[in-house]
């Protein structure tokens, strides 16, 4: 992510450095399961919500300083969300934030200064409307949405179920998908059922046409097969040049952990769920005190020394 706003933004190595950035501070991250500790770090991947965003759900000062070091350096800094699309450009963009990002689980790529769509990986053709149908005929009860370039729409019922749905319209009919507008991602929730046991209801039911995640503790996500953030993080790396040892990622949630999988160096927040603690090699401070800046500031002077970071 780059920012092209004077005060808390990121540079990329071509555009002209900003004002002096204020060094992180803070605690230190903690050594994790040393399972990859050696790597020098070229691309950061990092989750929005519970990771980089504090829990007000804002950039704070000390990670945009950071941030714009990072790009001074030539450390290209990703985000790589669940968001949908629009709520994702919206964020980004109230931070002055250019560059591409990955929204929706991996499914779609935007470059956030244009808007313009970089990669999309969906459904196939009347798919979704084939899951809807399938889940909503196992699990009577059960609130859906659906999630496509053009925008988020999800069931009245579903609204009610999650607090604080982002920006979204009326689910309809979406028997008929529409022509270059797929359905990236499908969101399900139940009033009776906690998430864990609607993904093993789930799991029943959709087989190998969906890959099932959750990012909060309210719904699930069911992805195209072969979408996750590990595999964005893959493609990014792969478009960069860059061998996956020279990568690093950062997450807080279940649906963070296939990136941490598949990254040179694997970082989780304090504030993690439990699952992804686990698939971290280091655990960094939360994201109310700015992870995400610790990390950086970790791997930044090996980054632009081209020296090997040690754990």
């Amino acid at each position: 992510m780059s920012n092209t706003n004077a005060r808390s933004g990121v540079a990329t190595s071509q555009e002209p450095p900003l004002g002096a950035a204020q060094p992180a501070t803070g605690p230190e991250p903690a050594t994790g399961r040393g399972r990859r500790t050696r790597t020098v770090v070229r691309l950061v991947c990092t989750d929005l919500d519970g990771t980089l965003l504090d829990s007000a759900g804002a950039i704070r000062e000390r990670t945009l300083s950071t941030l714009a070091e990072a790009g001074r350096a030539g450390l290209a800094v990703v985000g790589v969300t669940g968001r949908p699309v629009r709520d994702t450009l919206d964020l980004t963009r109230r931070y002055g934030l250019t560059g591409p990002v990955v929204c929706s689980n991996g499914a779609v790529t935007v470059d956030v200064a244009s808007g313009r769509l970089l990669d999309c990986r969906g459904f196939g053709p009347g798919d979704a409307a084939e899951i809807l149908r399938a889940v909503r005929e196992a699990m009577p009860g059960v609130a859906v949405g659906v999630d496509s370039v053009s925008g988020l729409r999800l069931e009245e019922a579903f609204a009610r179920l999650v607090p604080n749905p982002w920006f979204h319209l009326p689910l309809e009919d979406v028997s008929a998908p529409v022509e270059g507008d797929p359905v990236v991602k499908i969101l399900a929730a139940h009033p009776m059922l906690l998430v864990d046991e609607l993904a093993t209801v789930l799991a029943t039911v959709v087989g190998d046409r969906a890959v099932i995640t959750r990012s909060t503790g309210d719904f699930l996500e069911l992805s195209a097969p072969g979408v996750d953030k590990g595999e964005a993080l893959r493609l990014l790396a792969e478009r960069r040049g860059l061998p996956l040892e020279h990568t690093a990622a950062v997450g807080d949630m279940p649906n963070d952990i296939p990136m941490l999988r598949l990254a040179g160096l694997a970082a989780a927040v304090a504030n993690a769920h439990e699952d992804t603690l686990r698939a971290a090699d280091i655990v960094l401070p939360s994201n109310d005190d700015e992870g995400v800046a610790a990390l950086i500031r970790l791997v930044l002077p090996r980054t632009a020394a081209g020296e090997a970071c040690r754990i």
